[in-house]
């Protein structure tokens, strides 16, 4: 139900951020921003833990950890016994990589575009156990049936771990993985998905994919406090599925061993209800309408300097193209991105990907058509590397 003492989507809403002050913010999907309502949740929290410690982490710690799984597992579409918190998906992919035991000549699966941390995790796993990488070719146009046929081409009987992409992070493609992980699993083969762009961008359910893990970073589009992560799990591979810091109840049961892992900051965590709470009083499908009408203009705005968009989109994180007199190199995404930045206070994310250079944009609640033509001006203004 849509909370009406919310203010209206766009400009209004931002006022609930801390965003500088006249500056244009369109890369909420890598560090996120975190509203007044989560703020003071997690400083309640905070305040409670300063409390009385011994009592917060010995008794409370536990049940309301838990009570927040059940509260994201009702938005996400997953059982709270089957999701756990870590901080981020760089230590759910760990996790994971840490639960197969692979051993010389086993195969991992990945996409040729999978976020570098996942891509570095999976080199380092190989390089200490002997496993092979296959790297999945992909494309700036890619279709269900491309994605299917290229998956299809990189399994074989070795293969023992597939990790798709739900959203990725670079080109902003919407991936078929409803498709994907039957291939997958028909195979013999686990499945990991990243979906760190997923929760709070796409309505998801998650146990119905039938993927063996499903990790989403809810710091990005769900609003929480950086370093919370939610990884699913499903019930056949949680007695192989550990922490990778060993602890004090590193041998409890599946939740349980995840619900204690040190002495660390768990408020990011119990925060991550009332983030939920703050989207379902938006509405997601009111954050769709407004994010598809900013992708709209986006896509009129920015095809006016020739950019060209990357397909299938996500809904709310989109990437283009833009025409260059050269293959795009890798140093040309950070230089546009300290270009827009330094010389007009827009800050977007792009990047080198498949030779071409790509300007990423994340259209969020608290923006509006002002800030794609703030974008669009600047861009035009001060062009990019190789155009």
């Amino acid at each position: 139900m849509t909370d009406r003492s919310l203010p209206l989507l766009g400009a209004p809403l931002r006022d609930l951020f801390l965003l500088q002050s006249g500056a244009t913010f369109l890369n909420h999907g890598s560090f996120g921003a975190v509203p007044a309502p989560v703020r003071q949740a997690q400083e309640a929290w905070r305040v409670r833990v300063e409390t009385q410690p011994d009592v917060f982490f010995r008794e409370t710690a536990w049940t309301a950890l838990r009570e927040t799984a059940d509260r994201i597992g009702r938005f996400a579409g997953a059982e709270g016994g089957g999701l756990v918190f870590v901080p981020n998906v760089t230590e759910a992919v760990a996790t994971v990589l840490d639960a197969m035991r692979f051993g010389p000549g086993d195969e991992i699966v990945l996409f040729d575009v999978a976020y570098a941390a996942v891509k570095r995790a999976v080199d380092v796993t190989c390089a200490r156990t002997g496993a092979q990488i296959r790297p999945m070719a992909t494309g700036l146009r890619m279709t269900p049936a491309a994605y299917a046929e290229a998956l299809r081409a990189k399994l074989s009987a070795k293969t023992r771990l597939v990790l798709l992409d739900h959203i990725v992070s670079p080109t902003a493609q919407l991936v078929p993985i409803e498709a994907l992980i039957p291939i997958a699993r028909e195979a013999g083969a686990r499945v990991f998905v990243d979906g760190a762009h997923a929760i709070g961008q796409l309505r998801l359910d998650i146990t119905r994919l039938g993927a063996d893990w499903y990790a989403s970073n809810a710091h990005k589009w769900l609003f929480a406090p950086r370093g919370c992560c939610v990884l699913y799990t499903a019930p056949e591979v949680r007695a192989q599925t550990h922490p990778v810091v060993v602890s004090h109840y590193y041998e409890d049961p599946y939740p349980r061993r995840f619900d204690y892992v040190g002495t660390r900051d768990v408020t990011p965590y119990l925060a991550a209800a009332a983030a939920a709470d703050f989207v379902d009083g938006i509405g997601l499908d009111a954050m769709t309408g407004h994010r598809a009408a900013l992708l709209a203009a986006a896509d009129q705005a920015l095809g006016r300097l020739g950019a060209t968009p990357v397909i299938p989109r996500a809904p709310a994180l989109a990437a283009w193209a833009l025409p260059q007199s050269r293959p795009a190199e890798p140093e040309d995404g950070p230089a546009l991105m300290k270009a827009l930045w330094r010389e007009a206070q827009v800050q977007i994310a792009a990047s080198a990907t498949h030779g071409r250079l790509l300007l990423r944009l994340s259209l969020q609640v608290y923006n509006d058509t002002g800030d794609i033509d703030r974008c669009a001006t600047a861009l035009g203004r001060l062009g990019w590397p190789g155009r």
